[in-house]
């Protein structure tokens, strides 16, 4: 904890130390100076504008976003949704139930089967 504290104090005392010197050494006329050169350079000012103009399409986008819903009116079609849990108990792996899925997926490609040949014979 010493030697955060110690962090702290160092890094406020510089903060300070850098302020005061870049106050005293910088003269006021060369801040002036060096604030008239910035507006009178056009690729910054073109850079500004074309900021400034980001920043307004953003915002207009940003504007344009739907507001969060208050109330649960569109989502009136969810109430109509029902989940059939009634085979929950039946379970897939156990006893003869694992059988009798295998049969069905057996039949169904049969089935599936036979249809596909049915499609392929050429007409005579």
């Amino acid at each position: 904890m010493k030697k955060f504290a110690s962090f702290v104090l160092g890094a406020v005392a510089g903060c300070a130390a850098g302020f005061l010197a870049g106050s005293l050494l910088v003269s006021d006329e060369q801040v002036d100076d060096v604030k008239n050169k910035i507006k009178d350079n056009d690729k910054l000012q073109d850079l500004k504008k074309k900021y400034d103009n980001g920043t307004e399409i953003v915002k207009n986008q940003l504007a344009s976003f739907p507001k969060n819903v208050e109330d649960d009116s569109e989502l009136k079609d969810f109430d109509d949704i029902v989940i059939d849990d009634s085979n929950k108990d039946d379970d897939v792996t156990a006893g003869d139930n694992a059988q009798e899925s295998v049969d069905d997926l057996n039949n169904a490609e049969e089935e599936h089967n036979a249809e596909d040949a049915e499609e392929d014979k050429p007409e005579a």
